[in-house]
């Protein structure tokens, strides 16, 4: 394993709060491949079609262990952005009514309205800043999340740390935020739009499909009666 594969997946898997070691991922990785390899020779031994169409499952086993890594990782981070909005409205009000505020008191305000994936990581914010310190937990929230608007809070709230009053960059940014949470509901809404007029559109397709049955064999037995 390349120290390239190795570090990108103790990422994942410490991002994850996986139980797991690099090695382990790769060991699945092998057990799935000689399943489908195995596979693939018995489907070979019945049919050549078979065997053909098993050698995907042989890619599909090298790659399933790391890629279902890969789309918990992205689904965290798009949960962690879409709750993003609401943590931040919550700072930025804070912030503007006073100078005196710990970001500390802020997380823990905050918290118990989180989803689960942006609790975990206030968490360990919490757990960085008794560490260390505010400012350190803000540099770690940004490597492990490195979505652009949490990127642009971090660097917006270590200047404020550190006594600058950049208050009309924190409502900037709280525009642009709101502009964001504005097309992600709207894109949720055509989302829901498009699954509910699938939905009409299989109902109407099955009941069809049952008229014409049900007039099939309506006719069929209309021809038995004159037979």
């Amino acid at each position: 394993m390349s120290d390239y594969k190795k570090d990108e997946l103790e990422n994942l898997l410490t991002r994850l709060n996986k139980d797991k070691t690099p090695e382990e991922v790769v060991l699945d990785q092998i057990t799935l491949l000689l399943l489908g390899t195995l596979l693939t020779l018995f489907l070979f031994s019945a049919n050549n079609v078979l065997g053909l169409i098993a050698v995907l499952f042989i890619a599909l086993g090298w790659f399933y262990p790391v890629d279902m890594l890969r789309k918990e990782y992205d689904i965290r981070n798009t949960n962690i952005s879409l709750d993003f909005p609401e943590f931040y409205s919550m700072v930025f009000y804070q912030y503007s009514r006073s100078v005196n505020i710990f970001l500390t008191d802020v997380i823990r305000d905050y918290l118990p309205n989180a989803n689960e994936d942006l609790a975990d990581e206030l968490g360990i914010m919490l757990d960085n800043i008794d560490y260390a310190d505010e400012i350190y937990a803000l540099r770690q929230l940004k490597k492990r999340v490195p979505k652009h608007f949490i990127i642009k809070f971090c660097d917006i709230m270590e200047t404020r740390l550190r006594g600058y009053d950049n208050i009309s960059q924190m409502q900037y940014l709280k525009n642009e935020i709101d502009a964001f949470r504005i097309s992600e509901l709207e894109k949720e809404l055509e989302k829901r739009k498009r699954k509910n007029d699938t939905i009409q559109f299989t109902l109407i397709a099955v009941l069809m499909l049952y008229i014409i049955i049900y007039f099939i064999f309506n006719i069929l037995g209309a021809l038995k009666m004159f037979q």
